[in-house]
């Protein structure tokens, strides 16, 4: 069989990460007030992004308000223009940003934001990287293990040790101390120093305080219709109206740039609005006899799954798109996300957040104290009792309750032991 060279062509599908997408997924993802600030800064910097302030700006009610600390976004924003970074990579560190929760973890695995952006995985990575050499230490980390061994690098433990270290975290928790000098090669008096540093670290990263916190803006207004059935409409007064400026003919590459980088925000805004008008339209359709009672008649469960499915939406895209934001109903201002956590999907049908909070404050109470439960334990364990639940909303509903990790938990058993056992050897003398 004879061979000859020949130039072969095929397709595949993928999706482009185009800087109007990149910017559009950070902007779903701001609340109100910090996308206020955040198109005031870029108004500051675009000639061509014209704002008029929203109503509600316009007076002085918020200068009336204690200044607030600069957010998280804002914080990350800063250090990374600092940074030495391509524009792509900035680009998808600024991603990685909105995909935080509030305890500063990643929300996301690197798989799931490249199978919903098209983000190439190298730059991912690169943008995981610039992230987490950030400050607080920590921050970005996608576990616990990973969030300490952050920590210790910032305090100069090499990445391969401080990776090294967190991955025997146990060992140090029941003093195996042989078990980890043969893991780790290190000798005694250096593990004592190791774990007397482990307790010193956080469980989470140490998030700045932005305290006083400014009250939620309802960018959605729920209100009787005509047949008293709920009608949902954006609030015109919650953000800013932004245009382009009128088109420059024969502009600089610079101010042609300019020009689509206003046109890229216009079009964001206009797609979040749709994105929270779809979301919202839903929620009301769903809660119709929550919100024609006025709030008496309870709230049916519905996850953010469910939602996602319904709207042919991805679920990530919803998360960020009720992130921080809030309705007006009832003459009261409600968090939109508080909709979506009132049920998973159950052997006997769908099973309120509140009980499984329950359930799992049950089971932590119960816990042997020298052997805390982990949110995979308990995760396991509510799934043989019949609830779809994944580890990732265990530890969210943990978290909420402000109830520590199983490691939290254990180290601090093994801090009142060592307590309990000096105040024994070493009784007060009166």
């Amino acid at each position: 069989m004879s061979m000859t060279p020949g130039l072969r062509l095929s397709t595949r599908q993928r999706l482009a990460l185009t800087p109007g997408m990149r910017q559009s997924l950070a902007i779903l993802r701001l609340p109100a007030l910090d996308l206020h600030e955040e198109i005031a800064r870029l108004a500051a910097e675009n000639p061509f992004i014209e704002h008029r302030p929203a109503e509600p700006c316009r007076g002085d009610w918020l200068l009336d308000l204690p200044a607030a600390q600069p957010s998280l976004f804002q914080s990350l924003q800063s250090q990374l223009s600092t940074q030495r970074l391509a524009p792509e990579v900035r680009a998808a560190a600024l991603m990685l940003v909105a995909e935080l929760r509030e305890d500063g973890y990643l929300d996301a695995t690197l798989d799931e934001i490249a199978a919903e952006t098209g983000a190439p995985p190298v730059l991912l990575d690169r943008a995981l990287q610039a992230l987490q050499a950030c400050d607080p230490p920590g921050i970005g980390a996608r576990d616990l293990p990973e969030c300490l061994a952050l920590q210790l690098q910032a305090q100069g433990h090499a990445p391969a040790l401080a990776r090294a270290i967190c991955a025997h975290l146990e060992a140090f928790a029941e003093g195996r101390w042989q078990r980890l000098a043969r893991a780790l090669g290190l000798p005694a008096d250096q593990l004592a120093q190791i774990a007397a540093l482990l307790p010193t670290l956080r469980p989470a990263p140490d998030l700045p305080d932005s305290t006083p916190t400014l009250p939620l803006l309802a960018e959605l207004i729920v209100e009787p219709g005509p047949d008293g059935s709920p009608l949902v409409r954006l609030n015109p007064d919650a953000l800013p109206t932004v245009t382009v400026a009128g088109r420059m003919a024969g502009a600089s590459a610079d101010l042609a740039r300019a020009q689509s980088e206003a046109g890229f925000l216009v079009a964001a805004l206009k797609a979040r609005g749709a994105t929270l008008l779809r979301i919202g339209t839903y929620l009301v359709t769903h809660q119709a006899r929550h919100f024609a009672s006025a709030g008496d008649s309870p709230l049916l469960p519905m996850t953010r799954a469910e939602a996602a499915a319904a709207l042919a939406m991805h679920p990530a895209t919803l998360g960020r798109a009720i992130s921080g934001k809030a309705l007006s109903a009832f003459g009261r201002t409600l968090s939109i996300e508080g909709f979506f956590s009132h049920g998973l999907p159950g052997r006997d049908g769908a099973v309120s957040a509140h009980q499984i909070q329950r359930r799992i404050r049950a089971l932590i109470a119960a816990e042997p104290p020298d052997a805390p439960l982990a949110d995979d334990a308990i995760c396991t364990q509510l799934q043989k009792e019949g609830v779809d639940i994944a580890r990732r909303t265990v530890a969210k509903y943990r978290t909420c309750m402000r109830i520590a990790s199983s490691f939290e938990r254990r180290r601090r058993k093994v801090i009142m032991d060592r307590s309990a056992n000096s105040s024994a050897m070493n009784p007060p003398r009166y």
